[in-house]
């Protein structure tokens, strides 16, 4: 039986508790926060053994096995150290760290005590994403000639994110907002171009006034397999999450808010009748996944987050078996190599 503990009883770790609850050969010792109310909630919700106020206390009277950390991302560095420290492995929300040279202390000392750390790359495994990626390996993408990762969410009517969205004390314009997105951003790009060459980033100003500031993020990435296109707008609308994949046999265009997706196949008709045939296949694709999407958000409780609970469930079964994790060392550190190059791009426009 693997021990599990989590520290930090907010929003996001609903969907780490609920996932951790369905897991075979999973129990939670313990659930941590600095709320008594919130970690006494928690561990009446989903039966943890005990719950704590103080993180050290509950490392050392549970002793777990694995520590989820999903708590704001400034603390997440020391509490990740010691819960290695402790003997655990390690499930970090994004972003891992606020400062690149953490998440490299950190990888070092996970491989040092032969532990495993794992950031929540959780769109990685969505459905849609994971199928094209089948694709990919199988071929019949053909050579990745180019992706698009698009992001649109609408700030002024999400709560839980406006007042993070502030201009640093210096007056620079580095939102918290797109940091907490850019981990995800980088990620999908990393998966299907590899490690990056070189960048190109441009990131807004805030401008005056009553309404919420609205950042707009842009960049173009050189990698080692193809080139990638990163956008984050908060006033492009409506809400979207997109990745797409263009090859050289297929493109293949996935929508992880839906959980659609849709693939372009190359045929070998005349170019009008191809392209018709590839249209009415996109519309029977969209259709089709968009229908069975819309039910099973109504259904399953996971909204977005299905990605999370394959991510756990494929991590979990990892550590039981000695196997690889789904989510490698290596992969964390080019993802966040990435991330500080795109926050050294920072520009004003």
């Amino acid at each position: 039986m693997i021990r599990a503990a989590l520290i930090g009883a907010g929003e996001i770790s609903l969907q780490h508790l609920a996932c951790l609850h369905t897991l075979p050969g999973v129990t939670l010792a313990g659930v941590c926060d600095r709320s008594p109310a919130l970690a006494e909630c928690a561990a009446d919700r989903f039966g943890a053994g005990a719950w704590f106020v103080d993180h050290r206390a509950m490392l050392d009277a549970v002793r777990p096995d694995v520590v989820h950390v999903t708590t704001p991302v400034a603390s997440h560095f020391q509490l990740a150290m010691d819960a290695l420290e402790a003997g655990a492995h390690v499930i970090v929300e994004k972003p891992v760290c606020v400062a690149h040279d953490q998440v490299l202390a950190l990888l070092r000392s996970a491989r040092d005590r032969r532990r495993v750390v794992i950031e929540n790359y959780n769109y990685l495994f969505n459905a849609p994403v994971q199928r094209i990626g089948n694709l990919m390996k199988a071929g019949d993408l053909g050579e990745v000639v180019h992706v698009d990762v698009t992001l649109c969410l609408d700030l002024a009517h999400t709560h839980h994110l406006a007042g993070r969205a502030q201009a640093s004390p210096d007056g620079s314009w580095h939102s918290e907002v797109i940091c907490d997105f850019l981990p995800h951003l980088a990620s999908l790009a990393h998966f299907f171009v590899g490690p990056h060459r070189a960048v190109r980033a441009q990131w807004s100003r805030p401008t005056s006034g009553p309404r919420l500031p609205l950042p707009e993020f842009r960049a173009l990435i050189e990698a080692e397999l193809a080139t990638a296109a990163l956008v984050f707008s908060a006033r492009g609308q409506p809400d979207t999450f997109n990745v797409e994949v263009q090859g050289t046999k297929m493109r293949a265009s996935a929508e992880l808010y839906d959980r659609t997706l849709v693939v372009n196949r190359q045929g070998n008709d005349p170019g009008p009748i191809a392209r018709l045939r590839s249209r009415l296949g996109a519309a029977r694709a969209l259709y089709t996944t968009a229908v069975g999407g819309f039910f099973t958000k109504l259904t399953d409780g996971r909204g977005a987050f299905d990605g999370l609970w394959s991510l756990l469930a494929r991590t979990y079964a990892a550590l039981e078996s000695g196997a690889e994790p789904p989510v490698s060392p290596r992969q964390i550190a080019e993802v966040n190599d990435l991330v500080a190059a795109l926050g050294a791009e920072e520009s004003r426009f």
